[in-house]
């Protein structure tokens, strides 16, 4: 219930604002204060079938007012500043590892000029295709309806592969040479709370980075906290994200990303491919960063290390 509230407010306040072209009008005032010299960060979950014509939209408003980022255009703008770019950095990250995100997600970011971001748990690759579903369910992870396929192909052209909702590992690899980015999202999806056993901290950040890099056959540099409540972040966990050697840790407190920005407390802003434009908008034009303002400190008051 209170989930479907908030759902309803920001439904509402999002066609405010846009009817009003304030968001039209903070998006320009953020270009302004920022310049180019910015990448803003969004994640995202499952890209089903169905999404594709909206979702084609997002992506053609994305490449109107962004370019894609690389990973070394974030470490440029981090380190050096370094930005010379006609518009300012987008970088899409996709969480949990989902099928769609390479059947449906990669293709149409390559053909919008984007890299994709994959943060995959990897004890979720690694489950039999016919168990992937009630692994999904016990770890808060949220598949495509059975039923989501492209218009085009049935059940029967489907069977062989019948079940399987997580990325395997050749489709993970492929997109490691195709130019996108894959990153650790724990081993089981797990949120990285004070309350977690020590041995578990590390088997989920750092054990989890050396058996992904060996099932790659590529580095892994990126780690992505799971959840983003404000309960699932903790000191200790920070601190084996460091320790591992991960260059950069991706947060959920919305805030784009500037030179001097703390590479281990980037943070993301959640804008899912079902979603309309005008949740978009509102999403990216500097609203959802005030909003998780006093958040955003805490989070960052906790982590620092």
């Amino acid at each position: 219930m209170v989930a479907r509230l908030r759902s309803l407010l920001k439904q509402s306040l999002a066609l405010g604002v846009s009817l009003t072209l304030t968001d039209r009008l903070m998006f320009a005032a953020q270009k302004s204060r920022l310049g180019k010299r910015f990448i803003r960060v969004i994640n995202c979950h499952d890209t089903p079938h169905a999404s594709i014509v909206n979702y084609r939209r997002q992506l053609a408003w994305y490449a109107r007012h962004f370019v894609g980022a690389s990973d070394a255009d974030l470490r440029g703008l981090l380190e050096h500043g370094e930005w010379n770019k006609p518009k300012p950095g987008l970088i899409i990250s996709f969480d949990d590892g989902l099928r769609t995100n390479f059947d449906v997600a990669a293709p149409l970011l390559e053909e919008y000029g984007f890299v994709g971001w994959h943060f995959v748990p990897l004890e979720f690759i690694d489950t039999p295709r016919e168990q992937q579903r009630a692994y999904a369910a016990a770890h808060s992870i949220v598949p495509s309806p059975s039923g989501d396929r492209p218009p085009n192909r049935g059940v029967a052209a489907d069977s062989a592969d019948a079940g399987r909702v997580a990325m395997s590992w050749d489709e993970l690899r492929d997109l490691v040479r195709r130019g996108h980015v894959v990153g650790c999202h724990t081993r089981t999806h797990h949120r990285l709370t004070a309350s977690t056993p020590p041995a578990q901290l590390d088997d989920e950040i750092i054990t989890c980075k050396r058996d992904l890099e060996q099932r790659l056959g590529s580095s892994v540099d990126h780690f992505c906290w799971v959840g983003g409540e404000e309960f699932a972040y903790s000191r200790e966990a920070a601190q084996r994200i460091r320790d591992a050697g991960y260059r950069c840790a991706f947060m959920t407190c919305s805030n784009p990303c500037v030179h001097g920005t703390n590479p281990l407390q980037l943070h993301r802003t959640n804008v899912e491919c079902t979603w309309p434009m005008h949740i978009v908008r509102l999403q990216l034009c500097g609203i959802a960063d005030r909003a998780n303002a006093a958040k955003r400190r805490r989070v960052e008051a906790l982590t620092a290390l």
